[in-house]
């Protein structure tokens, strides 16, 4: 067996990739160990496909960073049979990791209790050949997401500040979004409305711990598809705190929430619709998010009396 670890150093506040290097080296194996220290967005993908096309072993690989790094190593190892990954979060969100209840991120930063984990086959979501086995989403939080860079443009704005800010400008901007909804081809009762955001989801969190989608499951063959019809700036405030904490799914008092299971989701508009993929946003012209049923094998730390199936 092989252990292929790809660290991303820009993850999170600092790099600590120099740190990570040397703890995994001094993990005691008999496997081959194989380090690699991406310097480029992308670059991860490229690495795994290239490994995996040569290596005659059943090859682990580990990704080491946030979830942006987690879904390049998800595109690079689609396909192959030979293998599966482990995140372990170095990330400011680490959202995929969350899902795993009760498991915590220590867990999963713990090189011996990965090395020595278990793998477990997950459900993956596919969109126009990009995949997710996390979150997909559109609307109001795809576009918070796209104008971070622009307010990241101006002079002394942080990343953190240049959020808060895009989520108050398009609170009050992007709040309206007019596509057509179809789950399983049938139209979404309120989508012909009008959307504020959707979330197509096989984990249960996003947004740095927004536990949009709490009846999500890993692998049970479906989406968790979750839809919010547009409503004030004022009472989506309201809604916000229930939405975070994952208390807006089959609430009476959030009626404009609807969620359902489901094999495909398909958005049809005129124009191109911003589609997130875990932080990444993506203009797609009516993508439809289709599920692949366990389509990749994830490793869970090995913790004493606790199992997946």
């Amino acid at each position: 067996m092989e252990h292929l670890f790809i660290i991303n150093p820009a993850a999170g506040k600092s790099d600590r990739s120099k740190e990570l290097a040397e703890k995994i080296k001094s993990i005691n194996t008999e496997d081959r160990v194989i380090i690699k220290v991406t310097s480029a967005p992308g670059e991860a993908t490229e690495i795994v496909r290239n490994h995996l096309l040569v290596t005659d072993d059943f090859t682990r690989v580990y990704a080491c960073g946030g979830d942006g790094t987690a879904n390049e190593i998800l595109m690079g190892i689609i396909g192959f049979e030979n293998c599966s990954m482990g995140v372990i979060p170095m990330g400011s969100g680490n959202d995929f990791v969350r899902s795993f209840e009760p498991l915590g991120r220590d867990d999963f930063t713990d090189i011996e209790k990965m090395m020595a984990g278990e793998d477990m086959a997950v459900d993956v979501m596919e969109c126009q050949g990009r995949y997710s086995m996390n979150v997909i989403s559109a609307g109001y939080d795809a576009a918070v997401a796209k104008n971070v860079a622009k307010f990241k443009r101006i002079p002394l704005v942080t990343g953190s500040l240049a959020y808060k800010i895009s989520i108050v400008y398009c609170l009050f901007t992007k709040r309206k979004h007019s596509f057509r909804v179809l789950t399983d081809g049938k139209e979404f009762a309120g989508s012909d409305i009008s959307t504020m955001l959707l979330v197509a989801g096989k984990g249960k969190f996003y947004g740095g711990g927004i536990k949009a989608a709490p009846k999500a499951e890993f692998n049970d063959g479906k989406i968790e598809f979750m839809h919010i019809t547009t409503v004030s700036a004022l009472r989506f405030i309201f809604l916000l705190s229930s939405y975070i904490k994952g208390n807006h799914v089959d609430n009476p008092k959030i009626p404009f929430v609807k969620n359902l299971k489901c094999n495909s989701v398909t958005l049809e508009s005129d124009n191109d619709i911003d589609v997130g993929f875990d932080g990444e946003i993506i203009a797609m012209k009516n993508p439809t998010i289709k599920i692949l049923p366990k389509a990749v094998k994830v490793i869970v730390p090995k913790v004493k009396e606790l199992a997946f199936k």
